[in-house]
């Protein structure tokens, strides 16, 4: 680990970054924003809350139209109030109407009542205020399905380089089956995407031997900017599973204990970002967020008419079994077959990483219960961790060997 110090400079510079980002994204003009605000309107590509993509008939492929809004809401609004106001308050109009219809009688001049947001940092709405300059709301989603395809694409080009198909497969596969291409077409999801394709990437792309663990802490803090609560722990949890499938260490406690502090920054990274949101805001501001943020956070996380197993059984019961029970007898069957007694340590250090979407769950109860139809996602990490812990049982070697000479190759 890099002393204390370092992590210190480089949390300075992400939350002046961040500044600075929703700094640029106030002081743009508001002309071309409000324009492709109204085209989208124009266009009905927000009349419908949880429309579903490429799957009409799957629960698992409800888009989040109903956040999109929100996010089109406060980049439209947000110049309505001070600079401080709008940078940190993040303002949004407010009516008993589902957001695409308040944002609608907004842009067509009725008097509403304006709402602050300002628990989040609400990157995503500054970066979709910066897209809004140039595209409507369909062009961006577009641009940033393709964006996230072609970082798909390098994330299984550095996973397939590291382990061939036995290390990059079961990844992506994870993903795939957790519907993780819905979150492409929607501003709320995409960027918890992006990130943990680009935490793969940077894990998959270190040396052996000399792994830093600053990219745990860079994206926790990332994380925290830009997503609304969706599925966090996605980003970590991806970036565990690679960290241990590519684990040179003799003895699985030194893999746990990797995996701990791992853990545990990305976890400071993600916590002080968020904190240092609810400070800088009460300090600049006229609100209380630090109260505010820590009564989201004991709601979030409390129970109410249900229990935490409910909210864990709620999102499980949204994985696709059959394709994922399918998966692991097939990776069972071979390591009967071609048994490795040398992947075991690998395996162990794995396993553990599998429960923590369910950790998640369980301490965040509220939260998870109620959206449960996107948190259920997470679980992409469970899947890719039991999925991979298999794989380091079976010998690919041995199983490529007998392809070959039931061949005629050999």
């Amino acid at each position: 680990m890099k002393p204390l110090y370092k992590y210190l400079i480089v949390f300075a510079a992400l939350i002046c970054a961040y500044l600075l980002f929703g700094a640029g994204a106030y002081l743009m003009p508001d002309g071309a924003v409000q324009h492709h605000v109204r085209k989208t309107l124009e266009h009905g590509d927000l009349d419908s809350d949880q429309p579903r993509a490429i799957l009409p008939n799957q629960l698992q492929t409800r888009m989040d139209n109903f956040t999109d809004a929100i996010i089109l809401n406060q980049a439209y609004v947000m110049r309505c109030e001070s600079f401080c106001s709008g940078l940190l308050s993040v303002p949004r109009w407010w009516g008993p109407m589902l957001p695409f219809e308040v944002l609608r009688a907004g842009v067509d001049g009725q008097e509403l009542e304006v709402w602050h947001y300002a628990r989040y940092w609400h990157g995503n709405t500054f970066l979709s205020r910066y897209l809004l300059a140039l595209f409507d709301y369909i062009s961006i989603r577009m641009l940033l399905y393709i964006l996230t395809s072609l970082l798909m694409l390098w994330c299984g080009v550095v996973l397939w380089r590291r382990g061939g198909w036995p290390l990059a497969a079961p990844m992506l596969f994870a993903l795939w089956v957790c519907y993780a291409f819905v979150m492409q077409f929607s501003m709320q999801f995409v960027m918890v995407l992006a990130l943990a394709l680009a935490g793969m990437i940077a894990v998959g792309r270190q040396k052996e031997g000399g792994a830093s663990l600053m990219p745990f802490f860079v994206i926790g803090s990332l994380t925290c900017y830009f997503d609304l609560l969706t599925a966090p722990v996605l980003t970590l949890g991806m970036m565990l599973v690679l960290q241990a499938a590519l684990s040179q260490e003799a003895r699985p406690s030194k893999g746990w204990l990797r995996t701990f502090y791992s853990a545990l920054l990305w976890a400071a990274g993600y916590a002080a970002t968020w904190v240092s949101k609810w400070v800088i805001a009460t300090l600049f501001t006229s609100e209380n967020i630090l109260v505010d943020g820590w009564k989201n956070t004991l709601h979030r996380s409390g129970i109410d008419d249900f229990s935490r197993w409910d909210a864990l059984a709620a999102n499980l019961e949204l994985l696709p079994w059959k394709f994922v029970l399918s998966a692991i007898i097939i990776l069972a069957v071979l390591a009967v077959l071609r048994f490795n007694a040398r992947g075991w340590r690998r395996a162990l250090m794995l396993l553990p990483v599998a429960f923590l979407p369910w950790v998640w769950y369980l301490l965040a109860a509220d939260h998870s219960y109620w959206h449960n139809w996107f948190t259920f996602r997470a679980q992409a990490v469970s899947v890719a961790a039991v999925l991979l812990a298999l794989a380091q049982m079976v010998d690919w070697r041995k199983l490529s060997v007998k392809h070959h000479e039931d061949n005629g190759i050999m």
